[in-house]
């Protein structure tokens, strides 16, 4: 039989893709999820609270720095040269940590 028969037959051999980095994937999405979560609460609680307190001209402008703040921390991270270098669950599982972590003090700080 020759080297190329299976390549004529059936095309080309596709390895079947690798499973490495699939726990890291899951538990950066865990990450992400409850992060996410915890801030738009924290967002409608405030908002609500802001409403309650009477009349209101939209949202409160001393919001606007908070939420930069929390928007810069991954990009700050994922521009960082030691987490470029990582790979792509390694870097959603990085920037995860973060965005958790500062959403958890955020609630229990207005806790």
């Amino acid at each position: 039989m020759r080297p190329d028969t299976y390549a004529r037959l059936y095309g080309p051999a596709r390895p079947t893709p690798s499973r490495r980095g699939t726990g890291v994937a899951v538990v950066a999405a865990l990450l992400w999820t409850v992060a996410l979560l915890l801030l738009s609460g924290l967002g409608f609680l405030a908002l609500w609270a802001a409403a309650d307190t009477g009349p209101t001209a939209g949202i409160p402008r001393h919001w606007l720095p908070i939420c930069l703040a929390i928007a810069a921390v991954p990009v700050t991270l994922l521009r960082a040269p030691a987490v470029r270098r990582l790979s792509v669950p390694a870097r959603a599982l990085v920037t995860g940590l973060a965005m958790c972590s500062i959403a958890v003090g955020l609630v229990l700080r207005a806790a």
